[in-house]
């Protein structure tokens, strides 16, 4: 397994410089892709109760904004109970090692939903995941799409090596933090927008800020209480719009923005 090399030790250190503070995760992400040619990547915490936190995600996809938290959050809700790997990891009982890397192919994840939201949609080939097996249980995941193929072993034993750091840095970071911080959007929200807002549709400012949010995953509660007014106006937005648009679902909604960012 190599060593941490001079230029790695030096990432590293840029690294450190943002433990605790907001730009760690995009951070992490940059030095994720000098380790891995990694495209998102993404943070968990497991909890006493037997729930899984979301920590952050990040990592911009070209057709689906807001891709990386998106399936994530998806992923911390409901997908973690169907993945084998996750579970196995938090069923193993002592003399675990207490940083494990685990990988994961699209292919070799049997429940057909959590394939495809989470993988399929967005071309993802392949997960790292960089396991914490002590308090606090984290899973640290790197993720390559079509685009850049899977992790060559090269890329796996970088990641090796560099695992026991990286590591250390999250958990740090993580008990900083205190509660889970969200990342920065790509593109944000205003961004989506104003595409929504400039594809031709008459939409007005609220029901594109409305549907902004449904394109990056937020419940109508979520939407609510970040643009301030109350849930059945949200409701009323989102008819208005899905109206306007000519959609009758979020995922009717999905396929005509998609459709907007190739343009």
């Amino acid at each position: 397994m190599p060593a941490l090399d001079g230029d790695n030790v030096t990432v590293m250190a840029a690294l450190m410089d943002e433990v605790g503070e907001p730009g760690f995760p995009e951070k992490l992400l940059e030095t994720l892709r000098g380790i891995a040619g990694t495209d998102f990547c993404s943070a968990f915490q497991a909890e006493e109760d037997g729930s899984l936190t979301y920590l952050f995600a990040c990592g911009y996809h070209s057709t689906i904004p807001g891709f990386a938290e998106r399936a994530s959050l998806d992923y911390a809700r409901r997908y973690w109970l169907r993945d084998r790997v996750t579970r196995q990891m938090l069923n193993a009982g002592p003399g675990l090692a207490k940083v494990q890397v685990i990988r994961q192919a699209w292919n070799g994840i049997r429940d057909p939903e959590y394939r495809r939201d989470c993988y399929e949609r967005a071309h993802v080939l392949e997960r790292l995941t960089i396991y914490h097996s002590e308090e606090p249980r984290i899973f640290a995941s790197l993720y390559r799409t079509r685009e850049n193929g899977p992790f060559p072993l090269s890329a796996v034993e970088r990641l090796e090596a560099s695992a026991p750091l990286l590591m250390a840095m999250v958990v740090k970071h993580v008990r900083l933090q205190g509660r889970p911080q969200t990342a920065p959007l790509h593109p944000p929200q205003q961004e989506i927008a104003g595409r929504l807002l400039q594809a031709g549709f008459a939409l007005s400012g609220r029901e594109a800020e409305v549907s902004a949010g449904l394109l990056l995953g937020r419940t109508h509660r979520e939407i609510s209480e970040k643009v301030g007014l109350a849930l059945s106006s949200i409701v009323t937005y989102r008819q208005r719009a899905y109206r306007k648009l000519g959609v009758s679902d979020r995922r009717g909604l999905e396929a005509l923005y998609e459709g907007i960012s190739r343009v």
